[in-house]
């Protein structure tokens, strides 16, 4: 008898799973599921964690750390750590590392890094001063959006490595240096004695680096930019699209989203946030330099972790980071208080960070959302 060849999908359907079907017993190919892990053998009925209730318990152990920080500087050196010199201090400084720690937060939702905020944020912030430098002061605001278009542009570049299937960590480690060397040309090509640069216009440092109701403008723009990440990461469709992306980026490209313009967006906004702390930076030091902020890139990373973030990507709050930065900020004051060595500081900062994400491991915070290959 001559079998009519069948192409293999219809052949199994119309032969192989029928025969099977009655050759085997249905409760037997349920056995062999159930040994397969192919279904739950018990799913109790509301036993499914709750992310948002993990997410708030986090925050609530991270405030909680954030004040016992608070209250153990307070004990020590009360009169010191309370002044209204540190306190004040403490709201200039803040905002420069907290604005570089709001630009990596979206690339790290994406399951990527940006390595090179600080040599975008400088190089951001020599551009502009150069161009203030040679404008009248009247077109201060032209120059800071020739700084904000400069970082814009390198967080593109950024972009369009790491969607072209570099990893992000290797990207902007290249592009890190690269940023800082073409800020090192700049600087030195002006003719001024080493590598700053100056002659700032001083109604610049007098506008950014002054206050509004008492309230530092430093302060202020950090808590805009915390606004504008919060909205757009958390708020917005492009918010969800890295998270999807960051969890798992093969479902994210079958789900239909387009993740080469998702991964080129988030950078330009991390080159974005980072020019803006480039801007204030300028305005704090009142000159511009390749190398200022060098030890801000751990410590921004390290906010990250601190706040929950998964490295991976997926997941991270904006208020864990705000939390965050308020511990670091006040663990750097009190050592400032004790005269602490900054060598003994930067080893505090990565023990603190090693600590964290072995925690994190062991509570299943932090878990792989790659598949395994190979």
């Amino acid at each position: 008898m001559t079998v009519a060849k069948v192409p293999g999908d219809r052949f199994a359907s119309y032969f192989v799973y029928p025969l099977t079907w009655h050759l085997v017993k249905p409760s037997r190919l349920l056995e062999v599921a159930l040994e397969r892990s192919l279904v739950t053998k018990s799913v109790p009925p509301f036993s499914f964690p709750s992310s948002m209730n993990t997410e708030a318990r986090y925050l609530i152990r991270l405030a909680a750390f954030a004040v016992a920080i608070l209250l153990f500087f307070c004990t020590l050196s009360p009169s010191g750590f309370l002044s209204t010199a540190n306190l004040s201090s403490m709201a200039y400084q803040m905002p420069e590392f907290a604005m570089l720690a709001l630009a990596i937060h979206p690339t790290m939702l994406t399951g990527g890094i940006d390595l090179s905020v600080v040599s975008v944020a400088n190089f951001s912030a020599i551009v502009a001063a150069l161009t203030m430098r040679s404008m009248p002061p009247q077109f201060i605001l032209v120059a800071m959006l020739i700084g904000v278009l400069i970082g814009c542009l390198a967080g593109a570049m950024n972009g369009l490595l790491v969607a072209s299937g570099l990893p992000a960590i290797l990207a902007t480690l290249g592009t890190m240096q690269l940023f800082a060397g073409l800020a090192v040309v700049l600087a030195y090509s002006t003719g001024d004695s080493g590598a700053s640069v100056t002659g700032i216009p001083g109604i610049y440092s007098n506008i950014l680096n002054g206050s509004v109701f008492g309230v530092p403008t430093p302060l202020i723009a950090f808590l805009l930019t915390a606004v504008l990440i919060y909205v757009i990461t958390a708020r917005t469709p492009l918010g969800k699209q890295m998270r999807l992306f960051g969890t798992n980026p093969r479902a994210a490209v079958f789900a239909g989203i387009p993740t080469f313009r998702v991964v080129v967006t988030t950078y330009i906004l991390s080159g974005f946030i980072a020019s803006c702390a480039g801007l204030v930076i300028l305005a704090r030091a009142n000159s511009a330099n390749a190398d200022y902020g060098t030890s801000y890139l751990l410590l921004s990373v390290l906010i990250n972790i601190l706040a929950g973030v998964n490295p991976n990507g997926g997941s991270g709050t904006v208020f864990g980071l705000i939390l965050a930065v308020l511990s670091l900020q006040f663990i750097s004051s009190g050592l400032n208080i004790m005269a602490v060595n900054v060598y003994a500081r930067d080893l505090t900062y990565g023990a603190l960070l090693v600590t964290v994400m072995v925690v994190n491991r062991l509570q299943g915070k932090i878990h792989s959302t790659r598949p395994r290959t190979g």
